[in-house]
């Protein structure tokens, strides 16, 4: 007589469990996404904080209050000032002032390292500051010529216009979040590239105060 050979029924899957573990997955990626983008918006928020005490800019409208600000203003004089030099000059109006000094007051040719010269033309200027813009903020523009490439004039403006905040900062106690850095470059020249005195114009470095 045949055997009869009778299997087990298999069971079909429990639904119930894969539903409740997808559901599960689902709500712990949604927890994980929702802290990452918290984390980023933290992050992204901290960010322009620091960027804006940094640079003493953290108002939403000190741009458009800059943007008032003629650095062709005309000249000004300043009587606490005793530098006398054709390449030292102080141009502005009533709201703010424009320290403009050529390269030969403050460094050698190329480079960034402020001369022992630099010393009491800074002092003078830092008088000025004291007296006219104690609590204002400070803009410091580096100017070069055209001769070497865009690239290096804009590194060499802004290495100058740093040694300037930071011999303000360390000598003559200005807080560091009113001053802001900005390398031009060769890109706003006072005059002609193509002439030696043009280009020697066009390496300075210019303070713009303005008060609060």
């Amino acid at each position: 007589m045949a055997e009869i050979n009778i299997e087990p029924k298999k069971k079909g899957p429990n639904w119930l469990w894969i539903l409740g573990i997808v559901a599960l997955i689902g709500i712990v990626a949604w927890l994980f996404a929702g802290n990452k983008n918290d984390d980023d918006a933290t992050v992204a928020t901290t960010t322009t904080e620091q960027v804006g005490a940094a640079t003493g800019m953290n108002d939403a409208n000190t741009d458009d209050v800059w943007r008032d600000v003629d650095l062709n203003a005309p000249k000004v004089d300043y009587p606490e000032i005793k530098l006398s030099s054709p390449d030292f000059e102080v141009r502005g109006t009533d709201k703010y002032a424009i320290y403009s000094l050529g390269e030969n007051l403050l460094f050698d040719t190329d480079k960034a390292t402020l001369r022992s010269e630099a010393k009491q033309n800074l002092d003078q200027i830092a008088a000025s500051l004291k007296q006219r813009y104690d609590q204002g903020q400070l803009r410091i523009y580096g100017h070069a010529d055209a001769r070497a490439d865009a690239s290096h004039n804009r590194e060499l403006s802004q290495q100058r216009a740093e040694a300037v905040k930071n011999w303000l900062v360390s000598n003559a106690n200005i807080d560091a979040s009113r001053i802001s850095i900005h390398p031009m470059g060769e890109s706003d020249p006072a005059a002609s590239n193509a002439t030696q005195q043009g280009r020697q114009m066009n390496r300075r470095v210019e303070i713009v105060a303005m008060n609060p």
